[in-house]
């Protein structure tokens, strides 16, 4: 269920991970800092701390730390409620309302790798072969030419 602000909230309340995200944009309003603010005083772009804060991805332990650091806080609180999520996240108590986006949390489960369109693969296809073609071409050449080049000292 979205609120008005478009942020993602679980249907229970004492999700660690809505706790987190919760507390993580309380301080990021109270030290007016923007996305972009963020981005520039910390190693993340605002797109990532867009998806930290609107819990489409857990944070690190890094992430949390720079974010404390940037918003002049301290940050054991929100690395003990990371703790938490992670957890939570571990014992599969609610693993509807567990990070589905998480790239480093426990039990998170591997990225399926990308299809391509059947157009796209004889796109690529015909690319490779084409390649290969130029390549062989190109070989001939040079062996061609080096070749020639050693008959003619020899003249």
């Amino acid at each position: 269920m979205a609120t008005d602000s478009g942020t993602r909230c679980g249907a229970d309340e004492q999700n660690p991970w809505d706790r987190l995200a919760r507390e993580m944009r309380q301080i990021k309003e109270t030290s007016e800092l923007s996305y972009a603010g963020l981005a520039q005083r910390t190693h993340y772009s605002r797109s990532s701390w867009e998806r930290f804060l609107n819990q489409k991805q857990l944070p690190t332990r890094l992430v949390i730390e720079q974010f404390a650091q940037a918003a002049g806080q301290d940050p054991r609180p929100l690395l003990e409620q990371l703790d938490r999520c992670r957890r939570h996240s571990r014992t599969g108590l609610s693993r509807a309302s567990a990070p589905a986006a998480a790239e480093h949390g426990p039990g998170s489960r591997p990225a399926q790798p990308a299809r391509l369109a059947p157009a796209d693969v004889r796109t690529l296809a015909l690319v490779s072969a084409a390649g290969m073609v130029v390549g062989g071409v190109l070989t001939a050449a040079v062996a061609r030419a080096a070749a020639s080049g050693g008959r003619r000292r020899a003249a």
